[in-house]
């Protein structure tokens, strides 16, 4: 005679091998560079993208790990290492992952440029006219110091002969301080720090010149992974600014990845093309203004 626990127990295994076959989604790591000018605090870093990840999440169907950094070297080595499916970076880290074999497919709807700032009461009127004065320019490891100087080099000047000092700085908000101050006599910087500059200092300054404008954070997928898998990731990824919960995600985001309002479509070939010009300001930077 069976006992009516064990044919409980039969009859819930037989049900249960009945049922159709649930179907669990995969899991992906997701690297993001934040950029040197973001918060260098991990926790506040991941309560920032964790609307982009719960986004991506739902949208994929899969898990969504994350790693963060703000080190070059670190990024470099995982990606070295195929530690990631997803990568997230700048277009100076986005052409690096590309020769690790990664392919970007979605792009901040905000490109990267530089722009020349002087205080509003300035006789500055383009950058042409700063020559002689006192600049601060961004640093070199960021996108927009080499752009700076691509701006210098079109205006006919030379960072190294032309100004009578020139001051590198990793923070932007210390040049304007500088710049209000009377310690300098213009700036360049990118749009993100020059918005929160204009904010602290409302109407005291203007812009009298941009650089050239490159492409700017990335999002690139893993060459490695199966086509049906990159294209299911690129779908999630493009179009991030369509949908209110994308678009919160995006704007939930601040310091150097700031800014974007979408996601477009893009190539390993225009990220290519950015880093030609980024590699070529970035010798003429190493050359001009040792380090």
């Amino acid at each position: 005679m069976i006992r009516h626990s064990t044919l409980a127990r039969a009859l819930a295994v037989g049900a249960i091998l009945c049922l159709p076959a649930v179907s669990h989604g995969a899991e992906y790591r997701l690297g993001i560079f934040a950029g040197t000018a973001s918060k260098d605090n991990q926790s506040e870093l991941k309560t920032m993208y964790k609307p982009l990840v719960q986004y991506l999440q739902k949208a994929t169907g899969d898990t969504i790990k994350v790693e963060i950094s703000q080190s070059f070297a670190n990024v470099g080595r995982h990606i070295g290492n195929s530690r990631y499916a997803i990568f997230l970076g700048p277009p100076h880290v986005t052409a690096a992952a590309m020769e690790e074999g990664f392919e970007p497919v979605a792009k901040w709807d905000k490109p990267i440029f530089s722009l020349y700032v002087v205080l509003a009461n300035s006789r500055y009127k383009t950058i042409s006219d700063t020559k002689g004065g006192r600049l601060g320019i961004a640093s070199r490891e960021t996108v927009a110091g080499p752009l700076c100087i691509n701006a210098l080099h079109k205006a006919g000047l030379k960072v190294d002969t032309d100004f009578s000092s020139v001051y590198e700085g990793k923070f932007a908000d210390v040049m304007a301080r500088q710049l209000v101050e009377n310690g300098l006599d213009a700036l360049c910087t990118a749009p993100g720090p020059w918005k929160l500059i204009n904010e602290a200092y409302p109407g005291k300054m203007r812009v009298v010149g941009e650089s050239v404008r490159v492409p700017g954070f990335a999002f690139s997928i893993d060459s490695d992974l199966s086509s049906e898998v990159k294209k299911k990731l690129a779908s999630a990824l493009v179009g991030l600014g369509k949908t209110p919960e994308g678009l919160r995600a995006l704007q939930a985001i601040k310091g150097s990845a700031a800014g974007a309002t979408d996601t477009l479509p893009t190539s390993a070939k225009e990220y290519f093309a950015s880093n030609l010009l980024l590699e070529e300001n970035r010798r003429r930077f190493r050359t001009l203004i040792p380090q």
